[in-house]
């Protein structure tokens, strides 16, 4: 995995790319970091009156948290995935001119996507320990399925930065199933209060687990907002997942690697 050793290999110019990034991305912003909470509360006031309590399709306590928990996971996903894959285009000059580990650049988008991430995290938990005291004991948790979900989010960026590249309507396909991917990932509500889903258990089961996300959302949302350890079952497939995608990116990105710069 030396394509992912670089970023220690070359940690100064990858720190100076993260830099570089996180500056271009809120310059002129006067909230900064504070819009990357802005978003994901947004949509939980919107799926809060809209399930809760004008359509009273989902019963959960605390029904805000319950969103909010599983909706920083999905965010930094779908953001990591989908910024990284302009982040080769969006640099063509360097790419072309300077020989470097390219992929340092969507690296560097998923680790300032990480950034805002932590951020979130780090305000939706203390929040969840007070408002849920049953978490108090379990939050711990989901710190060790950060890895997974930060390797899922790395290999991913490095395959569709590098399609990117080669086949250009990968950006809009990219943006096309992200949506139907968001609605199919149960963050604003869970697989078992699905009526349609009760009565026919393995469509419940394909749609679970043909979702790459959705076992990682829950597993880091059960100790956090439940209070219960997650599930062995989603902790064992988030990991596969997760090295299933980073030998993907590796593997896609030394096939294109050499077709990069004269494709840009």
């Amino acid at each position: 995995m030396s394509l992912y050793s670089d970023v220690f290999r070359y940690g100064e110019l990858f720190k100076n790319l993260f830099r570089r990034e996180l500056q271009v991305r809120y310059r002129g912003s006067t909230l900064g970091l504070l819009w990357t909470l802005i978003y994901p509360l947004v949509l939980m006031v919107g799926y809060w009156l809209l399930f809760s309590l004008l359509l009273k399709a989902v019963s959960v306590e605390n029904y805000p948290l319950f969103v909010i928990s599983g909706l920083i996971s999905w965010t930094f996903f779908q953001s990591a995935v989908q910024m990284s894959a302009t982040s080769l285009l969006g640099q063509a000059n360097l790419v072309k001119q300077v020989r470097f580990p390219r992929q340092l650049l969507p690296l560097s988008v998923v680790a300032t996507n990480l950034t805002t991430f932590l951020v979130m995290f780090a305000i939706v938990v203390p929040v969840n320990l007070i408002v849920r005291p049953e978490t108090r004991t379990t939050f711990w948790a989901a710190l060790p399925l950060l890895l997974p979900l930060v390797a899922l989010a790395s290999g991913l960026a490095i395959v569709v930065a590098g399609a990117t590249v080669i086949f250009r309507d990968v950006e809009h396909l990219l943006a096309t199933i992200l949506v139907p991917w968001f609605i199919l990932t149960p963050i604003f509500y869970t697989f078992d209060q699905l009526p349609g889903l009760s009565e026919n258990e393995w469509i419940a089961d394909v749609l679970y687990y043909g979702n790459i996300v959705a076992p990682l959302v829950e597993a880091i949302r059960d100790p956090i907002f439940f209070g219960r350890l997650p599930a062995a079952g989603d902790v064992v497939y988030a990991v596969a997942v997760a090295v299933a995608a980073l030998v993907a990116g590796a593997f896609v990105f030394r096939r294109l690697d050499d077709r990069l710069a004269a494709a840009l």
